[in-house]
């Protein structure tokens, strides 16, 4: 039986737009309360959908201030995504994880074995383009992206699906000794990061606050993401893709952290890779990158790593020692925050 959490499950939603200068900046922030919605348990679940408003001085950018308000249910879809990969012709998108914006200019966050999925299951092509680097390339045909919301005041209803420009991981890929077993990869940390394009009406992707520091332990925590969606059915007229109704539903895990890890990619105390925590809260599949947030919903400290299927146990890698790792330019995520440029969260303060 689950027991309801002793604290208001909340997030600190923030909404991005760009300044006259040219310079990115919060606009606006607001706590968004996750309620159950009736018949869910305490510390899994959907939550109820209420209209709010995240700025009361609407922005200029006119998607910026589409972004500004709608349902609980799209404010937060407009930042955390589900990871889908599609090959064209199939009768199916797959969705293989989660992820969330970490940037308004399109940086996301999943999990590393998110991107190492198709190759290891032998469905999509990955390759090694240099030797500090990994980089998700795939084959002709095939498109590893997200989905993102359109934006209800819009008028249109509906999603885009936004493909990987460019994909990070880190590590080494691992060849079985045993023929028929595949290649396994094997990384230092099970963090990823990928790129989204720019909005071309120069509206901000709406990033999640990060933070540099990881959790302690009796941290509650809880994680929000796209627990065991199905795959979306394609139908095809005339060879053109048409997308049948779906279901995309976003699912609060509420829990508590054991204990923690940082050292882990030297001791290997965990089956997760590189700095980890042990999470106790229930984490079905399809929330694999998902974000685990910390400081009473404040910031995210983490993503879902592992997980145990029908057990309220699961494992989580910290973010903040991730965010050094180096991108093909030889900055880093850390490095951006720190300029200034891409428009992602400094957040500092007791506790955060």
């Amino acid at each position: 039986m689950s027991t309801a959490p002793d604290f208001d499950v909340s997030i600190l939603k923030p909404l991005w737009t760009r300044r006259e200068d040219g310079r990115w900046a919060v606009h606006g922030a607001k706590g968004i309360k996750l309620a159950p919605r009736a018949g869910h348990e305490p510390d899994y679940f959907q939550f109820e959908s209420d209209v709010e408003l995240l700025s009361n001085s609407p922005p200029t950018n006119i998607g910026d201030f589409l972004s500004s308000f709608g349902s609980t249910n799209f404010l937060l879809k407009q930042s955390i995504l589900p990871v889908v990969v599609w090959e064209q012709g199939a009768p199916s998108i797959r969705c293989i994880g989660t992820a969330f914006v970490v940037s308004c200019t399109g940086y996301v966050i999943t999990a590393c074995h998110v991107l190492t999925d198709p190759r290891e299951r032998g469905y999509g092509k990955g390759t090694l383009r240099d030797t500090t680097v990994d980089k998700i390339e795939m084959h002709d045909g095939f498109l590893m992206g997200v989905l993102m919301p359109l934006a209800p005041g819009s008028g249109v209803k509906g999603f885009r699906v936004l493909q990987f420009e460019q994909g990070w991981y880190w590590g080494n890929w691992a060849e079985s000794p045993l023929i028929h077993e595949k290649e396994k990869f094997e990384g230092v940390t099970d963090v990823a990061v990928c790129k989204l394009r720019q909005n071309q009406d120069g509206s901000a992707h709406q990033p999640l606050n990060l933070s540099l520091h990881p959790f302690v332990k009796g941290e509650k925590a809880y994680a929000i993401g796209y627990a065991e969606m199905e795959d979306i059915q394609v139908e095809y007229d005339n060879g053109q893709p048409k997308i049948v109704d779906f279901k995309w539903d976003l699912y609060v895990s509420v829990g508590e952290v054991v204990e923690v890890f940082p050292q882990n990619h030297l001791s290997k105390a965990i089956p997760a890779p590189g700095p980890s925590f042990d999470f106790r809260a229930r984490i079905p599949g399809k929330m694999s990158g998902a974000p685990i947030f910390g400081a009473q919903g404040a910031v995210v400290r983490g993503v879902v790593s592992r997980s145990f299927s029908g057990e309220k146990h699961a494992f989580g890698s910290m973010i903040g020692p991730a965010l050094t790792l180096p991108l093909s330019d030889g900055s880093s995520l850390k490095s951006k925050m720190n300029s200034g440029n891409e428009g992602m969260a400094v957040v500092m303060g007791q506790g955060l």
